[in-house]
């Protein structure tokens, strides 16, 4: 992933190579967590609760973890400029690839919104890239990720945990529909307070 996006993404796209350093972190934990912070880096976290995005890794698949919000952010203005983004690309030795948006805010209708745009028009400017489109073509599953750690209750109750059960019901995040992306053989899912995203 990091050679595609330093090399050969930059090559499509006619800009010089990127040198931004720290874009991709690698792990095979059976558990983690991942935090965008405020300096627009990752973290990666294995405690529970600490990051904004959870994976389960059950086979202890290698995963590489692309901060493409910082490699886009780092390429010439005349590109980045107004250009949306993800945060990051997961693609894992086995079959998985996601696209995620991560946020922890308690304005999800808001952020939805946002996040669709901005994992689609990442989905694009990447399936434009020959070396990128071939790499889909080997994985199984694809989704773009909308990542929340806050869940949503109603404004006038402040019983959050009583709302936090459908996390609890539903660990595994909820695949709603998103007509554009499908129509590039992705899936959009969202995941909200404890959902967790499983590798497999």
């Amino acid at each position: 992933m990091e050679d595609l996006l330093r090399n050969d993404y930059t090559a499509h796209y006619g800009l010089s190579l990127c040198i931004e350093p720290n874009l991709v972190i690698q792990t095979n934990e059976p558990y983690f967590e991942i935090e965008d912070t405020a300096t627009r880096e990752i973290a990666l976290h294995t405690t529970n609760g600490s990051g904004m995005a959870r994976f389960s890794n059950p086979n202890a698949l290698v995963i590489t973890i692309a901060n493409y919000d910082k490699f886009v952010t780092s390429l010439p203005n005349h590109f980045q400029n107004g250009r949306k983004r993800c945060d990051i690309i997961v693609c894992d030795d086995g079959r998985n690839l996601i696209f995620g948006e991560i946020k922890d805010s308690p304005n999800i209708k808001q952020h939805r919104k946002k996040a669709k745009k901005q994992l689609y028009e990442s989905l694009t400017t990447l399936l434009a890239v020959p070396q990128f489109l071939a790499l889909t073509n080997n994985k199984t599953v694809q989704r773009c990720c909308y990542f929340n750690k806050q869940t949503i209750s109603p404004a006038n109750i402040t019983a959050t945990t009583a709302f936090n059960r459908l996390s609890a019901i539903f660990q595994d995040g909820f695949q709603m529909s998103h007509p554009a992306i499908e129509g590039h053989n992705f899936e959009f899912w969202e995941y909200l307070g404890g959902h967790t995203l499983t590798l497999t």
